[in-house]
């Protein structure tokens, strides 16, 4: 799902990404470009790790023309890699479908959806559960491997590293 109808991230979360990647926590090669300076209205991350075949983009938006700028500029994405776009907001689809094909690139959208879901036998049955049941917390650097052991996309190289600096 899409952090807000404009952004695959929150802006908090797209600091901290910027923050760590800039600071070396990440496996991940991140570059960060904004639509103009200093009053942007666009930021988009890529992944220029050089040793993999995907690009991952993530981005925020105020004004759908500086998305526009961003995804034309290439010098910032490399169209020849596999780009996967990180939760496209319903209201960005018509956009990067445009870029893509501006570019030649074939865009796929697949929709998945995240259910919640206990994580220990002995919990009660989801549907069974109440508020009176569910203890709801925050979680701390510490529980990233138990959420990379769990998660979907969990377990793969690096992975522990990128859940613990989000």
């Amino acid at each position: 799902f899409a952090a807000s109808q404009t952004s695959s991230m929150s802006r908090p979360s797209m600091y901290y990404l910027m923050k760590h990647s800039l600071e070396g926590k990440l496996y991940k090669d991140y570059v960060f470009a904004v639509d103009k300076w200093p009053d942007y209205t666009a930021i988009m991350g890529v992944d220029r790790t050089e040793d993999t075949e995907v690009s991952l983009l993530v981005f925020h938006w105020d004004d759908e023309e500086g998305l526009r700028t961003l995804l034309k500029d290439d010098n910032l994405v490399n169209w020849k890699k596999f780009v996967i776009v990180k939760s496209i907001p319903v209201s960005g689809i018509t956009i990067f479908e445009e870029a893509f094909k501006e570019k030649g690139a074939i865009i796929t959208i697949t929709m998945k959806a995240f259910l919640a879901s206990y994580l220990h036998d002995t919990a009660p049955a989801a549907m069974s559960a109440t508020m009176d049941d569910v203890t709801v917390g925050s979680i701390s650097p510490d529980h990233c491997q138990l959420v990379d052991e769990t998660f979907e996309y969990g377990g793969l190289e690096g992975s522990q590293d990128l859940i613990r600096h989000q």
